[in-house]
């Protein structure tokens, strides 16, 4: 198993080589503040600093309430760090935008449109014609094992098909990096099973960078390229999992692989381990 080092400064020491070569987010110093309700200062995430490459998958995991989907709403654009900054591919992130598509566990579908309908919206709104957005979204519908539900309306369909909808929604967008808040948090055992291995498919293929917030560690290793786990609120990088595993990953192998085993082990001990000696400031 390879872990990065716990050393305050070692994502600060990788920094500035990734940027030169081949980072696509960079996430410098960022800390987050949150008023609640009752007019109280809630201190959501504090100093992440995480440099993740262009076509990397990286898993962010920790307790519930400690900042994750806060990081992952910070490097989508729709919650501004109060200290530090966030970056795509050198930018300073001021915004959403359409080179980060995000995929969340509600499946925020048009209700009134189709799946084919649903699909198409994102390519209409950036001004493709309709005859080639309705050919694309075709094609991604079928990607994701949809054919022949084109004209099916989302109450029509079950949980683990409005995802596929959702997932092939915001690859319509063509983005650059793929942000997956517990996409598959909400679905059963074998859907969720299904989802994580249509996503590697569809991942080796085109090869965009996620970032995918989950709770499960199971998911996160056969998942990822590298898995951030964060302490408790207020949420910190406690280590940086590197998984040296082969692909393309399947699942009844890697269940038998010792290695695959030990990086759940040893991650779920890192997540019960609350020791804040070993804290990344």
């Amino acid at each position: 198993m390879k872990v990065a080092p716990s050393r305050p400064n070692i994502e600060d020491e990788l920094a500035p080589a990734r940027r030169q070569t081949n980072a696509m987010i960079a996430i410098d110093n960022v800390s987050h503040v949150f008023r609640t309700s009752g007019r109280q200062d809630h201190l959501a995430l504090s100093n992440i600093s995480l440099i993740i490459e262009d076509g990397a998958f990286v898993a962010i995991l920790g307790p519930s309430g400690c900042g994750k989907s806060t990081l992952l709403y910070v490097v989508g654009g729709f919650v501004s760090p109060t200290e530090g900054l966030a970056r795509v591919k050198g930018q300073a992130i001021t915004g959403p935008g359409p080179d980060r598509g995000p995929v969340f566990q509600e499946f925020a579908l048009f209700p009134w449109k189709s799946v084919l309908g649903n699909v198409m919206y994102g390519p209409r709104q950036q001004g493709v014609k309709s005859a080639e957005a309705e050919a694309q979204s075709r094609a991604l519908i079928e990607m994701v094992g949809l054919k022949g539900f084109e004209h099916f309306y989302p109450k029509e369909l079950s949980g683990g098909m409005k995802q596929r909808v959702a997932l092939a929604r915001t690859l319509a967008y063509h983005p650059a990096v793929l942000l997956m808040d517990e996409p598959f948090g909400a679905l059963d055992a074998h859907t969720r099973t299904r989802l994580q291995n249509d996503l590697l498919n569809i991942w080796e293929r085109d090869r965009k960078t996620v970032l995918f917030v989950t709770h499960s560690v199971d998911e996160a290793v056969f998942l990822s390229d590298r898995v951030v786990v964060m302490t408790r609120s207020p949420g910190r990088i406690k280590e940086v999992v590197e998984i040296d595993l082969p692909r393309p990953r399947r699942r009844s192998e890697l269940l038998l692989d010792p290695r695959y085993q030990k990086y759940v082990v040893e991650i779920e001990r890192m997540i019960d381990d609350t020791s804040e000696e070993q804290l990344r400031p």
